[in-house]
């Protein structure tokens, strides 16, 4: 799937360049629409912006050969990048009513996470990437990869701490007395 060294996906063909780029759509698009939705939390801008990834990486004149030319990797890097700047442009997002239960209290607590955080968290979680994957995508070291994610489920472990206190947490959740 990597391309020729310096050029496009592919040999310079153009059905070559859209059979790759029918290739990365079809094993990537879901995961990418995902990581942006779950980033940005609006539908129609996660799909704007994939589509904005996809047509990079069909334009791309480099990075697609050495050790990073991992097609996941360049893909969320791009994702990442475009989430981040989206973020930047404080549109305010607004966050979720107050929580109902604990999963939506993660929900809650991954959604105000800083954005960088939230990135790695949900690349590490839902698209199974290690530390160095992730270091590449958003282009930090893989320390501070890993710091990244120690924050995030800090953070994570210390919003859902609340329902590890509640006296009777076994037995309403598996619903026995």
């Amino acid at each position: 799937m990597c391309a020729r060294r310096g050029g496009r996906p592919g040999n310079g063909d153009g059905g070559r360049d859209r059979a790759t780029l029918a290739l990365l759509l079809q094993r990537h698009r879901g995961a990418v629409v995902h990581f942006l939705y779950r980033m940005v939390r609006d539908r129609a801008v996660a799909e704007e912006l994939a589509a904005e990834v996809f047509l990079r990486a069909y334009r791309s004149t480099g990075g697609w050969s050495g050790p990073a030319a991992q097609p996941a990797v360049l893909l969320f890097r791009m994702a990442a990048g475009l989430a981040l700047k989206e973020l930047s442009k404080g549109k305010g997002l607004a966050l979720p009513a107050p929580p109902a239960d604990v999963f939506e209290e993660v929900r809650r607590a991954v959604a105000a996470m800083p954005a960088k955080q939230r990135a790695a968290v949900l690349m590490h979680k839902y698209h199974r990437m290690d530390s160095g994957q992730i270091a590449r995508v958003l282009d930090c070291s893989e320390p501070k990869a890993r710091s990244l994610l120690l924050s995030a489920y800090d953070r994570l472990r210390g919003r859902v701490a609340a329902y590890e206190a509640v006296p009777d947490w076994d037995a309403a959740v598996t619903g026995t007395d």
